[in-house]
């Protein structure tokens, strides 16, 4: 049986977009993490951490910045 891979290959990151995540001004939430994703993506720094950084872009992406949530 034969298992080769046909075309490219997608990394689950390949969805988030480039840059810093945007966050909403004035959320003390949003800055924390932005804080946080900062230090995981500066590839110099102790907590450098890309698997930590995207869950963190996740995170400031969900927040709900006063949305009501759905049970």
């Amino acid at each position: 049986m034969n298992h080769q891979l046909q075309g490219p290959v997608t990394l689950a990151t390949d969805g988030l977009p480039p840059g810093p995540p945007k966050v909403s001004p004035g959320c003390d939430v949003c800055a924390a993490l932005s804080r946080q994703w900062r230090h995981a993506t500066d590839p110099h720094g102790p907590a450098h951490d890309p698997s930590h950084a995207t869950d963190l872009a996740v995170g400031i992406g969900r927040h709900p910045h006063g949305r009501k949530r759905t049970p």
